[in-house]
């Protein structure tokens, strides 16, 4: 059985400055190694609210007690708050990830407007903030990033080509059961997908409580012995459910490494598609089957 692929995500100024040191308590308690993604620009996140005239959102919102979890400030950031930024506004936080022996992606520059805009981002605009975002990395890390993941795994055209000509060493833009070479609109890709094959604790919250996410994703990851993906985000693993992460990694029965170290040899090639992964209020970009 292959080592489990840890992710963590971090979306928000909130989830790194205050969600990153618990997430990296609980990884070295249980000697794990994880690739963090990490949005580097301006924390928007106050704009989701406009989006709670949309029902399924709205229940999402409630359900996973978003309020509560992402703190009143980020609710009001980008709107009555000003953007602080995220990994460019916080570099130690990035250095200490680092220094403890994980690995650090880039999670795209304004999570919030590329989530909610990307089908129709200005081209130009796109090209220079995903600039910015390496540019960001590299001025505090001293390296170019070895790779990217998509923010709320949503991809466009121009994304797609932006990150094939980045010189990145593999990508995690999907969700899916496996490794694979990418066909995004038509056009085929040189650079590795990673995708992430089990659910995550907000699409799961409410349905079930967070001890039987834990049973729920043990039981998933046992069926996935080549490959498994199991992602966390820094905003709710970080804080409020950190015991998630601790009892999941408590209990898994394999070792953990981060994506880099996946094997990504004599890998098929597959097209990526939109499509809906249960508990998330929107489509995503998954692996065509």
């Amino acid at each position: 059985m292959n080592p489990l692929c840890l992710r963590v995500d971090v979306c928000t100024f909130r989830g790194l400055r205050d969600g990153v040191p618990g997430v990296l308590e609980v990884l070295r308690l249980a000697k794990a190694r994880a690739t963090f993604y990490v949005t580097f620009g301006p924390d928007a996140s106050g704009l989701a609210l406009l989006k709670l005239l949309n029902p399924k959102f709205a229940l999402k919102m409630l359900r996973t007690k978003a309020a509560s979890t992402y703190g009143w400030a980020t609710a009001f950031y980008g709107t009555l708050l000003p953007s602080p930024l995220v990994g460019a506004g916080l570099p130690d936080t990035l250095k200490r990830i680092r220094d403890e022996g994980h690995e650090i992606g880039v999670h795209g520059w304004d999570h919030r407007r590329w989530q909610d805009k990307l089908a129709k981002y200005d081209p130009a605009t796109l090209r220079e903030e995903f600039s910015k975002m390496i540019d960001a990395y590299r001025s505090i890390l001293g390296a170019a990033p070895a790779s990217f993941a998509a923010p709320a795994w949503l991809l466009s055209r121009d994304l797609f080509d932006l990150e094939q000509q980045a010189g990145f060493a593999f990508a995690s833009d999907t969700r899916g059961p496996a490794p694979f070479l990418p066909v995004f609109d038509g056009k085929e890709g040189s650079l590795p997908q990673l995708p992430v094959t089990l659910a995550t604790l907000d699409e799961c919250l409410g349905r079930m409580t967070p001890e039987e996410f834990v049973e729920e994703s043990l039981r998933v990851a046992a069926k996935q012995p080549d490959y498994a993906c199991f992602t966390a985000h820094a905003e709710s693993e970080g804080l409020a459910y950190q015991t998630v992460l601790a009892s999941f990694l408590g209990k898994l029965d394999r070792p953990t490494c981060p994506l880099g170290e996946a094997p990504r040899d004599g890998l098929p090639r597959r097209a990526i598609t939109l499509g809906r992964v249960p508990g998330r209020p929107y489509d995503v970009c998954v692996q065509a089957s």
